[in-house]
C-alpha cells in the first residue's frame, strides 16, 4: 500500500506516515490487523506505531486486545505547530548567540502557516516596535505574541480589515485595499519586514531584511492604513 501522507518533515518515517494514514482510514486496530491493512511485516507496523505514539500521532486504546486508534489531524497539526514553534525559537537564539554580521536578505514564502510562524518569531524578537497589518485571523494567532511584545515595551501598531478583540493592545481597521488578495505586512524594528498576500489557502509574498525592501514596507503600510 503506497501512503498519500508525507510526514518525513516533521520527523516521522515513510512507514509511520503510512500507518497513520491507515489508522485515519481504517480506524483503530490490533498490530496484526493494521498491518494485513498495510501490506507490511508485522514488526516494521509495531515499531511505525510505537513511533507514532511516543510522538503523540496515535494512541493506546483501552482494553484487550491492544488496539491502536489515531489522534484527530487537528491535534496533531496543533502538536506539530507548538513543536515547530518551539524549534524555530531555540534556533533563532542560538543564531543570535553566533552574532554572525547582519547580511540583507530576501526570502520568499509560499505558506501561509509558515509566515504567521516567521512573524511571531520576529515580533518576540522585537525590541522597539512592531508595525502589522494582516486579516483578522491571523491577528488572532499572532495575538499572544503581541501581547508579550507589549509587556515589554514594544511600540504596536496593528490594523486589519476588521474588528479583533486584541484587549488593551489598540488597533486600526482600514478599508479593503487594491491588493491581490488579503494584504499582509509586518515591520519589525526597522530591521525586518514581511510582505505578502493571501488569497483563499494561497499564501505569497517575502521576507527581507534589506534597507530599501524595509522602506517600501512601512510606506505600503501607511498608504493603506490610508486607504490609497
Amino acid at each position: 500500500m503506497a501512503g498519500r501522507l508525507d510526514l518525513t518533515p516533521f520527523g516521522f518515517t515513510p512507514t509511520e506516515g503510512l500507518i497513520y494514514e491507515v489508522l485515519l482510514t481504517g480506524g483503530p486496530g490490533t498490530g496484526y490487523t493494521i498491518a494485513r491493512a498495510a501490506g507490511l511485516a508485522r514488526a516494521n507496523v509495531y515499531a511505525a506505531l510505537e513511533g507514532l505514539v511516543a510522538k503523540g500521532a496515535a494512541r493506546v486504546e483501552e482494553g484487550r486486545p491492544r488496539q491502536f486508534g489515531p489522534e484527530p489531524p487537528s491535534t496533531l497539526l496543533a502538536r506539530l505547530s507548538d513543536r515547530q514553534g518551539e524549534a524555530m525559537d531555540r534556533l533563532g537564539e542560538a543564531l543570535a548567540a553566533l552574532a554572525v554580521p547582519a547580511t540583507p536578505t530576501l526570502v520568499e514564502l509560499a505558506s501561509s502557516r509558515g509566515a504567521v510562524q516567521l512573524m511571531g518569531h520576529e515580533i518576540a524578537r522585537a525590541e522597539r516596535s512592531v508595525e502589522l497589518l494582516a486579516p483578522p485571523d491571523g491577528c488572532l494567532t499572532l495575538a499572544p505574541h503581541l501581547r508579550r511584545a507589549a509587556a515589554s515595551g514594544v511600540t504596536l501598531d496593528v490594523a486589519s480589515t476588521a474588528e479583533v478583540p486584541l484587549g488593551a493592545i489598540p488597533m486600526t481597521v482600514i478599508p479593503p485595499a487594491a491588493w491581490p488578495g488579503e494584504p499582509v505586512l509586518l515591520v519589525v524594528d526597522d530591521r525586518a519586514a514581511l510582505v505578502g498576500a493571501r488569497d483563499g489557502e494561497r499564501f505569497s509574498g517575502h521576507w527581507g531584511s534589506g534597507a530599501a525592501f524595509v522602506a517600501a514596507a512601512r510606506t505600503t503600510l501607511a498608504a493603506l492604513r490610508e486607504g490609497r
